[in-house]
């Protein structure tokens, strides 16, 4: 199963990274676009699994594919937007606005997120990885 964490992990990484660049230099594109980076590496990653085992996951591998990639893609989202916080000359306002959240807001600014990263990846390696076998069974 690592070495399908570590291809999401890479995957999604080079994906954030692109992304971030042409939003800073070139186009000014909406925050909805890593959701559907994250939509995409999730369903890249469940159909890269059934490629490579020509089977679904089973119930332990789904669930370990499903929590291993959301912690993977919230770790990776926090670097990131630690990084363009840091890099934006209004930082220091930011980081007050921040301070005035409180643990509550925190907790579920957090539960939001790992619920939306779960729903994404049962997605995938659900109805996305059945999707793929049945077209690889058809070739």
């Amino acid at each position: 199963m690592q070495k399908y964490l570590k291809k999401f992990a890479l995957f999604y990484s080079i994906s954030l990274i692109i992304i971030c660049l042409i939003l800073i230099f070139m186009i000014p594109l909406t925050s909805l676009t890593f959701i559907a980076i994250l939509i995409f590496s999730a369903f890249f990653s469940a159909s890269q699994f059934v490629k490579a085992e020509h089977r679904l996951p089973t119930k332990e591998e789904k669930h370990l594919l499903v929590w291993g990639n959301s912690a993977i893609a919230i770790i990776i989202e926090c670097f990131l937007a630690f990084f363009l916080v840091i890099i934006n000359p209004n930082a220091e306002q930011i980081l007050q606005a921040a301070e005035k959240i409180g643990i509550f807001g925190y907790a579920a600014i957090m539960l939001f997120l790992v619920a939306v990263h779960a729903a994404i990846f049962f997605i995938a390696y659900g109805w996305i990885a059945t999707f793929s076998l049945k077209r690889i069974n058809k070739a």
